[in-house]
């Protein structure tokens, strides 16, 4: 029979302050994604799991690279969307899809999405000589609030989504390590960008286990998930896998872990090849089975003949 190899677990974190991640710049405004990418959960995990499981401040840049391939194989993050509270309902993640009248999150138009959720932060270098601004400097960053207003009435942020773990353990620095340990080191975790401001800031909110993947049936022997036609997909998906979609595609470059400055790890040292990409939200025009793969990034599933 089939063995049982991955378990699957929904993650609920609340904002506790802006959330920047970055997309791409518009004028002097410094646009953020409406989610959280894969890759941006893929990095907070694996700076809290490295430090918890390596010793802080003793871990190395070998150590980070270690846990980083860890949560690229082993421990796979998806992407997390906004959610907000609904008295007596649970909480629908507002993941995006492609429909007849438009891109929609859950059941909001983009541009009511963007008006309840996404500010912006004005910054300016200030020359210190003279105490003006330098040319060119003053820009806005762009965020997904932690607090929102509907309604007249304050509504918290949250994110949800799913971490795929190889069942039952997984080896970090020698020892094998459940889901209890792991879920302890990221209870609390930054993303993204601007967290010299403080922005990023989230705390885990509720973990449960799970047998869906974004309401798709997930097979725990291999990570792979069924969407019926006409359904949006949860993540990025390379152009090269062939399917049809409709949607919008993007390139998407793959920023690496690196040892930095005097054993200091920097993100994003190493730039490796874009890949051309739908977008998460682009819907598939029939039934596909597709794969969960490093990042959160999908990927079309090989069936074993």
């Amino acid at each position: 029979g089939a063995i049982m190899s991955w378990e699957i677990h929904k993650l609920v974190y609340q904002a506790k302050s802006p959330i920047h991640i970055g997309y791409h710049k518009l004028g002097f405004i410094q646009r953020t994604r409406y989610y959280i990418t894969g890759k941006a959960i893929w990095g907070a995990m694996t700076a809290n799991i490295t430090r918890a499981f390596y010793g802080e401040p003793g871990a190395t840049a070998k150590n980070y690279e270690d846990v980083g391939e860890k949560l690229r194989n082993d421990i796979i993050p998806s992407y997390f969307y906004p959610a907000i509270e609904q008295p007596e309902k649970p909480l629908i993640p507002l993941t995006p899809r492609f429909t007849s009248e438009g891109l929609k999150y859950g059941n909001y138009s983009a541009d009511e999405f963007e008006r309840l959720f996404i500010s912006s932060f004005g910054q300016t270098a200030i020359e210190a000589a003279n105490l003006t601004a330098e040319d060119e400097t003053l820009h806005e960053t762009g965020y997904l609030a932690p607090v929102i207003e509907e309604g007249g009435e304050q509504k918290s942020v949250y994110f949800a989504g799913y971490i795929v773990m190889k069942a039952p353990t997984v080896d970090l620095n020698g020892e094998k390590r459940g889901w209890e340990e792991i879920k302890e080191a990221i209870k609390e975790i930054f993303v993204g960008g601007e967290r010299r401001y403080g922005f990023g800031r989230l705390i885990l909110d509720s973990s449960q286990s799970a047998n869906d993947f974004f309401g798709y049936k997930i097979d725990t022997s291999t990570t792979s998930f069924t969407i019926p036609g006409e359904n949006p997909i949860p993540g990025h998906l390379p152009v090269s896998v062939n399917l049809n979609l409709k949607g919008d595609i993007e390139p998407l470059v793959g920023r690496e872990w690196e040892p930095g400055k005097n054993g200091k790890v920097g993100f994003g040292q190493k730039v490796s090849e874009a890949e051309i990409c739908w977008v998460p939200g682009s819907a598939l025009t029939k039934e596909e089975t597709l794969k969960l793969v490093g990042y959160g990034r999908l990927s079309k599933c090989k069936l074993n003949s």
